[in-house]
C-alpha cells in the first residue's frame, strides 16, 4: 500500500536542539498530494495523543520531512 511517512524532529526543553523524532504515516489513498499530508500533520502534531506520545518534547514542525513509499509498511 502506498503511503507517506512523516518525520518530525522533537526536542526536550532544556536539551540540545534535537533530541528525538516522532513519526506519522498516512495512506496515499486518503492523502494523494504532499501538501495535504503536510497540512494534516501540522494539525495532528498538536493533538493530545501526539503530545502525550512524545512525553512533553516539543515538535519542530518547520523541520518536518515527508517521504513517499509505494511499498508495504
Amino acid at each position: 500500500m502506498a503511503h507517506w511517512a512523516v518525520e518530525i524532529p522533537t526536542r526536550t526543553p532544556g536539551e540540545q536542539p534535537r533530541s528525538g523524532v516522532q513519526w506519522f504515516t498516512y495512506p496515499a489513498s486518503a492523502f494523494p498530494f504532499r501538501g495535504d499530508v503536510v497540512a494534516k500533520v501540522r494539525e495532528a502534531v498538536d493533538t493530545e495523543n501526539a503530545v502525550r506520545h512524545r512525553g512533553g518534547a516539543v515538535a519542530d514542525v518547520d523541520a518536518i520531512r515527508v517521504v513517499w513509499h509505494d511499498a508495504l509498511l
